[in-house]
């Protein structure tokens, strides 16, 4: 595991594990990548148009609705248990990420909430974070979940440089609000991901979760409320850097669900 010396990012934030702090850093460095991200269009052998009905990332799986006005996304899923992936090594850091956002997927704006995840040597971390790109990610203070807990998640966008995520689980509920914000909301595409991160310019070692669905899968768009299956969603496969698939999503109703595989 590498280590990592972690400075203004942990201010104010309770002490965490190697592990998680790894996990977090990385998640950070992800940015820069994200926001250069492309989507290719499966099976057309190069990059095709971002909104075709199913296309391949590095990093994300999920679903995704292109289009425009969107002001709040919402979704609840059960917090997975991770394990090494086959043929993977017990003392290998292996994590991942389920989230939901608005923008980011034809943009560089995106405001998103969710749950990490991370597993080594058999112990296990997870948490609670929010993130207003370009900024890291930042964990909710005092809240705290695990495997089999029921989470559901909300991002609201206020305003063009503002909005505000929430976090709810074992009865009790998150919140932060953003403001100010130089990187301007679009509304551009409403997100329900399962993601890999990078660190550097490597995405760091990938968790079998098993199967994550969002349910309640719901936007806002144009002051209307859709189901993810409304408005010609968009399948997100996660694929690996060899172009296997590691990732399924199905999409029925308000329901997303994505799968290891």
């Amino acid at each position: 595991m590498k280590s990592f010396i972690a400075t203004s990012f942990l201010a104010g934030l309770a002490l965490a594990s190697p592990m998680m702090e790894n996990a977090k850093l990385e998640l950070q460095a992800r940015n820069a990548a994200r926001r250069s991200n492309r989507f290719r269009a499966v099976g057309d052998g190069g990059f095709g148009n971002i909104t075709a009905a199913t296309v391949s990332s590095t990093n994300w799986g999920g679903a995704a609705i292109v289009t425009s006005g969107v002001t709040e996304v919402s979704g609840t899923f059960t917090v997975p248990k991770p394990s090494p992936p086959s043929g993977g090594s017990s003392s290998t850091d292996y994590c991942g990420a389920a989230w939901i956002g608005i923008d980011g997927y034809s943009n560089s704006a995106l405001i998103q909430t969710g749950v990490l995840w991370c597993v080594q040597n058999g112990q296990y971390e997870y948490e609670g974070w929010y993130e207003y790109l370009p900024a890291a990610l930042i964990a909710y203070s005092g809240f705290s979940v695990t495997a089999g807990n029921s989470v559901t998640v909300t991002v609201t966008k206020t305003s063009t440089s503002g909005g505000t995520t929430t976090i709810s689980a074992n009865g009790k509920s998150a919140s932060h609000t953003f403001s100010g914000q130089s990187t301007k909301l679009q509304g551009a595409s409403a997100e329900w991901i399962v993601e890999d991160f990078t660190s550097g310019n490597s995405l760091v070692p990938f968790a079998n979760f098993g199967t994550v669905t969002f349910t309640g899968a719901t936007a806002v768009i144009n002051g209307a409320t859709v189901s993810a299956s409304s408005d010609n969603p968009t399948t997100i496969v996660l694929e690996s850097s060899s172009g296997s698939a590691l990732t399924s999503t199905s999409i029925s109703g308000s329901s997303v669900t994505v799968k290891y595989v």
